[in-house]
């Protein structure tokens, strides 16, 4: 998947959406997080779900599209949190403080994630590190749309969104592989952390 529709899946709901998709991923959602990817097979969906394998498989052709599905949906989730959370910040500097503070505490209490990570490292991990570039160029897109909205509005200074970006998102990567340091992570601290040494790349 390239980089341009990894972001456009991300950030567009599917067409193909209701009820009964919901019902899908949410079975699928609460196996995987139970008993992992490679455990959970169509059949144990479609019996937690209460819906006939054929259903699941109109909706989703094979088991590595469900797996896309409910992480596509949990990165959605995701993204709708966070613009809600910086939606109120009348500034740009605000946006990014809360934002930064909001990324590291969603992806702390992402509980899927957490438990791939203890069941399946050996399937995660590699996404997360050496093949994490298709993923870290969507969060980079996502994040320097709206620094050039900025821009556009007066709200921003002279500089180059994607870079600055990729700053932000390499810089909070790095904290949530490894989160132990001198770096402040609880809500507070990533606020004043990003108040007193992010914010001064927007000027």
């Amino acid at each position: 998947m390239s980089d341009s529709r990894l972001l456009r899946d991300l950030l567009t709901p599917p067409e193909d959406s209701g009820p009964q998709v919901d019902r899908i991923l949410d079975a699928a959602l609460e196996l995987y997080g139970t008993f992992g990817l490679r455990r959970t097979t169509i059949d144990d969906v479609a019996r937690a779900s209460g819906l006939g394998r054929a259903t699941i498989y109109r909706r989703f052709p094979s088991k590595n599209d469900l797996v896309t599905g409910v992480l596509l949906r949990e990165a959605r989730r995701f993204f709708a949190e966070l613009d809600e959370a910086v939606a109120a910040c009348s500034t740009l500097e605000d946006r990014l403080v809360e934002g930064f503070a909001t990324t590291l505490r969603i992806s702390r209490e992402q509980r899927l994630v957490h438990r791939l990570l203890v069941l399946e490292p050996e399937l995660l991990l590699p996404h997360a590190t050496g093949q994490a570039g298709p993923l870290l160029a969507a969060a980079r897109g996502y994040l320097a749309r709206r620094l050039r909205a900025a821009q556009r509005q007066g709200d921003a200074g002279d500089f180059d969104a994607e870079v600055v970006a990729e700053i932000l998102i390499r810089l909070t990567h790095s904290l949530l592989l490894t989160p132990a340091g001198h770096i402040p992570l609880d809500d507070e601290g990533a606020r004043d952390f990003a108040r007193r040494y992010l914010t001064p790349m927007l000027r």
